[in-house]
Parts: C-alpha cells; structure tokens; sequence
C-alpha cells in the first residue's frame, strides 16, 4: 500500500503505491535515472556458430538438447526453475558429464570432460551461485580476479605481480568495481561489485564463448545496467553471449534469439 525507498543506508522516501512508478522507484533506490533499463546494442552475427550442441542427453536430467550460439550475439535460456537451463550450461562447460551427444566448438567436435578443458577451448561459466561457485569470498580482489587464468599471470613458477595488478586495475576501472583498493576482500563487496569481479575474473581468460547465468540475480537496477553493458562490449567484440535468466524483461530486453526448456 505504501513503499519507502532506503539507500546505502539512509533513509529517501516513503509515499502512497499510487504515487510510485517504475521510473521513479529506480530513480530514488538508484540516486540517479536509468533511461533504459535494457540497453540492448547489436553486434555482428557470425556466419557459422561459435557453439553447436548437438542431442545431448544426461539420464533423467537432460533430453536430446540441440542448439546453436553464434558470435555477436546474445542467447538467451527462459524456463522454469529446473527445466534444465542451468544443467546444459554444466554439461557444455564439463562440470557434470553426459551420456550422449555431441559438442562442437567453431564447426569441430570436442571432448570436454571438465571445467578445465572448458577454459582451454575459450570457454568462460559465470554461474548463477556467485558466493559458492564463483569466487572465494575470503580472498582479495586481487586474487579472485586472475583465479581462471593463473598460468597467463605467471612468469615461469612464480605470479608476475605488475600483470596481475596492471589488469586488476584496468578491470577496477573498465567493470566499474566499487572497492577502495585492490586488495579488498571479496567478501565485503556489494553483490553487484562482487558479481563484476566474477566478470572480470573471466574477462581475464582468452574465452570466445561467454555463459552468463542469472547473471543479474539479487544485484541493484544499477549495477544490471553495468552489466548489460559489459554483454554489450563482449558482443561487439564477436563473443558469443549465452544467457540464462528466469527473469522475462531481461530475456525480452537483451536477448537476439530465445530458446526455452521444460522439464529437460
């Protein structure tokens, strides 16, 4: 009947739900407007798929999945929770194995049987549970940023420490990561702010096929339009973008091509 807005911890504005439009609601849970809220930039298609999945089958989990992904453009995944979006993911990436089928990277078959084949065909996973899988919280920022791509920050055995800080800066500033330094536990960040360093994180691999799933999830309307606009830069690179939401706008807003699942 009524909604008061509170912003890093102060109070902004109670009044009457009739009073309150989407607009404004943003505006004052964000301190500034946010014109689009989808803004959606369209890359180059490429001529052949980056990513073919071709009937993949996981007992009672998944049945003779098929699809294609191309660069330039962002793939979206809609379903119901438990419909089989977040298990595809799992399988194409290696985290879980498959009984049958076929994974093609750039017209060729591949055999990927964990997450660490995945990273070295160009593939990055921003899974949708960021605490648990996706970073380690009790580290700095420093760390969790070069965590997929340890061997690219090292000089024979030992880390290069001017890489590794030259490129977390450079993510600081390009990902627009709130942190009063480097070496800020990641614990302690925003959930918006921890989710970029995820980005960053894969950001710092050689990935040409990016998944982003629920990759807005419990983040601000602001730092979502942050993220948006990092989708929007890896697609004009020629990436391929694959994403999985459960929300609809966000499906509609950003997507070039749907695909929905049920019940595998």
């Amino acid at each position: 009947d009524r909604v008061e807005v509170i912003r890093d911890g102060e109070f902004i504005a109670t009044k009457p739900i009739d009073q309150w439009d989407n607009d404004s609601l943003i505006t004052a849970m964000v301190g500034r407007s946010l014109d689009n809220q989808f803004p959606k930039e369209f890359g180059e298609k490429s001529k052949e798929p980056m990513l073919e999945v071709d009937n993949v089958v996981e007992a009672g989990v998944l049945n003779n999945v098929s699809f294609k992904a191309y660069g330039g453009q962002i793939l979206g995944f809609a379903g119901l929770v438990g419909a089989g979006r977040t298990e595809i993911m799992r399988a194409v990436f290696g985290a879980d194995p498959i009984d049958s089928g076929k994974i093609k990277i750039k017209g060729k078959e591949v055999h990927i049987k964990s997450p660490r084949q995945a990273i070295h065909h160009g593939i990055a996973f921003l899974t949708e549970d960021r605490k648990g899988q996706g970073l380690v919280l009790a580290q700095t920022i420093r760390t969790n940023l070069i965590l997929a791509n340890m061997k690219g920050f090292s000089s024979g055995l030992f880390l290069n420490e001017k890489k590794i800080l030259e490129a977390g800066e450079q993510n600081i500033a390009s990902l627009r990561i709130k942190t009063p330094s480097i070496d800020e536990i990641v614990g302690q960040l925003s959930g918006g702010n921890q989710q970029k360093v995820v980005i960053g994180k894969w950001v710092n691999t050689d990935a040409e096929i990016f998944i982003f799933d629920e990759p807005t999830r419990g983040i601000d309307v602001g730092a979502k339009v942050e993220v948006y606009n990092v989708m929007n830069s890896l697609v004009k690179q020629g990436k391929c973008v694959i994403m999985v939401s459960s929300e609809m706008p966000e499906i509609l807003g950003m997507s070039d091509r749907v695909i929905v699942m049920r019940g595998g």
